[in-house]
């Protein structure tokens, strides 16, 4: 392990963070959520692996939506699984649907990616690794206060 506290696969070994199990868990206590889920998905490209965190909900206030994005982004960028160098998605399922990677750009996340050309993918943004760290500091970010 190096002095950063992430050994040779990209693992932080218990600093900082929280745990998958606890990300789920406190998803879950998130007034206004329901549908919730936080899974951490890994790629191979070539000889390299890759992470990601996907942090996924329904919810039901439009007029809390870029306070929510950050909210599933720092829980995001708090697991400590394994450093998702690829970035966090945030999906967030409304009804209208709106774009939420428009409503991230629009609120503070200029390196947001997103589609427009279904429902299905109007639901979901990718918040980049520099953009996480730049908002909440070195991966892994500590978890969000609890809200209610």
């Amino acid at each position: 392990m190096d002095p950063t506290g992430i050994d040779a696969t990209g693992s932080a070994q218990s600093q900082g963070g929280q745990s998958l199990d606890a990300a789920r868990q406190q998803l879950q206590t998130i007034p206004g959520l329901s549908n919730t889920s936080v899974d951490v998905d890994e790629t191979i490209s070539g000889l390299n692996k890759h992470h990601q965190v996907l942090v996924a909900a329904t919810f039901d206030d439009s007029a809390k939506l870029p306070t929510m994005i950050d909210t599933l982004a720092q829980i995001g960028w708090s697991v400590n699984e394994h450093e998702p160098d690829t970035g966090v998605y945030v999906r967030l399922r409304l009804s209208p649907q709106p774009v939420i990677g428009e409503v991230a750009k629009a609120h503070g996340w200029p390196g947001a990616a997103y589609a427009t050309s279904t429902d299905s993918l109007k639901q979901l943004v990718l918040l980049p690794q520099g953009s996480l760290r730049d908002r909440f500091g070195q991966w892994p970010g500590s978890a969000p206060e609890a809200t209610g």
